[in-house]
């Protein structure tokens, strides 16, 4: 398939670019960026035929058949609607949009021109969150009735620099990064959340923007899990961490390095039992806990998202190739967003804000 990227900053040189040149289905034909020192340089690391500094002229003149998007999300609609209007189907990194109308209008007109398009929520595709959900979802663990997630690092906006379109978000954290954690969420659960409560309170008053974000996500049947993502934490960093507590056993998944070893001790029918742990993977790992032991799952040896993107695209480029226009996973990421955005008005309003 004829594809081409626009924005050619670092997403794109560990993600976007990686997963087109790994998958054999996709012909890498142009990229654009308004940089032209990134294009100079993508051009040359990953043999890119034709670079560009403006990408409508680029739509116009390739004539692409799938467009990925990665450029700051103020762009995401003008571009995803002029790449369906030229014939090409869409992958759009995450966040969607800026606003649910926003979303509703690429989603029709996407309904309307028959055209295919998605959003990059590629957590999913990852082996250690895919085998957690083919094991919950056959029932081997029992029920899934608590979720929690967390991100812990030193990494306010102002480190993305300056001249980063992040670093002047007030919508920050839970904006650009949330998606993904919310998305495994309600992957998870297989549904989504009945209501949420958050709060995003200023803890840090040279920053003004969400650092610091707790949200509560309530589900049907008694089921809830909790988000929190703080990125002002000078604790040992934490990429995303999540605990699936089941009925039978509770699931621990890492994304990012893992260098753990040591004894931990467990109680289990009223008595503390030692279990060995030993965990060295750059990627990220899947665990089981019960009954006071612990064993490996699945794990990432390396980082994985541009593999996991790769992933994505194989699955997208499998249902152009069925003739299909299926929409439910890009109505999927419009909901994630409408969750994220509830997320702002609970911390905003101090009430729980129902779905």
């Amino acid at each position: 398939m004829r594809t081409a990227v626009i924005g050619l900053g670092k997403v794109a040189e560990r993600i976007h670019l990686p997963a087109c040149k790994s998958v054999s289905e996709i012909d890498l034909i142009a990229a654009s960026d308004t940089s032209e020192e990134r294009r100079r340089s993508m051009k040359e690391q990953f043999s890119i035929p034709h670079v560009y500094a403006d990408s409508l002229e680029m739509i116009a003149t390739e004539k692409p058949e799938l467009v990925m998007i990665g450029t700051p999300p103020e762009f995401h609609k003008s571009l995803s609607l002029a790449a369906m209007r030229s014939g090409a189907d869409v992958l759009c990194e995450k966040p969607f949009v800026l606003s649910l109308e926003d979303a509703d209008e690429v989603i029709a007109e996407a309904k309307k021109l028959g055209r295919r398009l998605a959003v990059n929520t590629q957590y999913r595709y990852m082996s250690t969150y895919r085998a957690a959900k083919e094991r919950i979802a056959a029932g081997e663990f029992g029920r899934l009735y608590f979720i929690n997630c967390w991100q812990q690092m030193y990494h306010p906006p102002v480190f993305e620099g300056a001249e980063s379109w992040r670093s002047s978000l007030k919508q920050s954290t839970l904006f650009e990064f949330g998606s993904h954690p919310i998305d495994l969420i309600c992957t998870f659960f297989g549904e989504l959340p009945i209501d949420v409560y958050a709060n995003i309170p200023r803890v840090v008053q040279e920053y003004d923007s969400d650092v610091f974000v707790q949200m509560t996500l309530r589900f049907s049947n008694d089921r809830l899990a909790t988000l929190v993502l703080n990125r002002v934490s000078h604790a040992p960093e934490k990429y995303l961490e999540m605990r699936l507590d089941c009925e039978k056993a509770s699931v621990r998944i890492s994304l990012g390095g893992v260098a753990r070893a040591g004894i931990e001790l467990s109680r289990h029918k009223g008595a503390n039992k030692p279990a060995l742990r030993l965990s060295f993977v750059k990627g990220g790992e899947a665990r089981v806990e019960s009954s006071g032991s612990t064993r490996v799952l699945a794990q990432e040896r390396n980082p994985a998202f541009a593999s996991a993107t790769a992933a994505h695209l194989r699955t997208f480029l499998k249902n152009s190739k069925s003739g299909g226009t299926d929409f439910e996973s890009v109505e999927h990421a419009r909901n994630i967003l409408r969750i994220i955005f509830a997320g702002y008005e609970s911390a905003r309003t101090g009430q729980i804000v129902k779905l």
